[in-house]
């Protein structure tokens, strides 16, 4: 007669195929956030980086033209605000939500 089959019933495979999206679906939306927050951050490292080197081209006494745009995988603005003995630097882009934010420093002159 019939042979006693030992392989997984339809039933089976379709439970443990919805065990699967159930994760899935509870994991993905975390691991984009996680991907956005990352290149927010390295948007953020990459002003910073910018702030630096701009900031020692005026201690060196290098002039240049403000407002400077640098064109990168984003584009930054950086402008010089000067005030008295105490000058602000600020660089200004977009993160990937699309919001404009600025981070400046303070430029002492020896």
């Amino acid at each position: 007669m019939w042979k006693k089959d030992s392989g997984f019933t339809l039933l089976e495979v379709l439970a443990a195929l919805f065990v699967w999206i159930v994760i899935a679906s509870v994991l993905v939306p975390g691991l984009v956030r996680m991907n956005q927050e990352r290149k927010g951050f390295l948007l953020e490292q990459e002003a910073r980086y910018i702030l630096n080197m701009e900031q020692d081209k005026i201690r060196i006494g290098h002039q240049a033209e403000y407002p400077l745009l640098i064109s990168k995988k984003t584009d930054y603005l950086v402008e010089f605000h000067l005030e008295s003995q105490i000058s602000e630097l600020c660089v200004s882009y977009k993160e990937y939500r699309q919001n404009k934010k600025e981070r400046c420093v303070y430029v002492h002159y020896p």
